[in-house]
């Protein structure tokens, strides 16, 4: 599903990530873990296509995401760090209007949205504002929009920050 192949990504003289490859398979879970400053972000935006490496290869189902950007993301679910959320619009304008920059077909989109706002708990919040929501709440909203489009891969980058020991459950 995912390929890395001695990737590589160099700001200048500093090297974020130097010489990972490795192999994820469907259905497999990993998580990244190291010290502030490891590369592991570096690493997740260049998996999906955010950042280019310096050197090396990724594929995602066996497209490069390099060379076949747009392709591979559409197979990417991603909620990076800080998702970039709109405070002013209620939750489900918010799903709904990810759904179709993801590219579901119009007439999936509400079944979309559904699937995502169950799979996250947030059924009592979708006519609700972002900005009135509690950072945990923010959290699941990020995490529906990265699952909304039923991707093969889904990327998360620090999921669980602001969540309670329930929610993260």
């Amino acid at each position: 599903m995912i390929r890395i192949d001695d990737v590589a990504r160099h700001h200048g003289t500093i090297r974020a990530v130097d010489g990972i490859s490795t192999e994820i398979g469907r259905g497999e879970i990993v998580g990244l873990l190291g010290h502030n400053g490891a590369g592991k972000t570096t690493l997740m935006k260049m998996i999906t296509g955010y950042l280019e490496p310096t050197r090396g290869s990724i594929r995602v189902n066996g497209l490069d995401v390099v060379e076949r950007r747009e392709e591979a993301q559409r197979l990417v679910g991603y909620l990076p760090e800080n998702a970039p959320l709109y405070p002013e619009m209620l939750v489900q304008e918010y799903l709904l209007m990810m759904a179709e920059l993801r590219g579901v077909p119009r007439e999936r989109a509400e079944h979309a949205v559904g699937r995502a706002v169950a799979a996250t708990g947030l059924q009592d919040r979708l006519l609700q504002p972002i900005a009135t929501l509690s950072k945990g709440y923010r959290q699941r909203v990020g995490i529906a929009q990265a699952i909304i489009h039923f991707p093969k891969v889904v990327i998360l980058d620090e999921p669980t920050v602001g969540l309670d020991p329930i929610q993260i459950r």
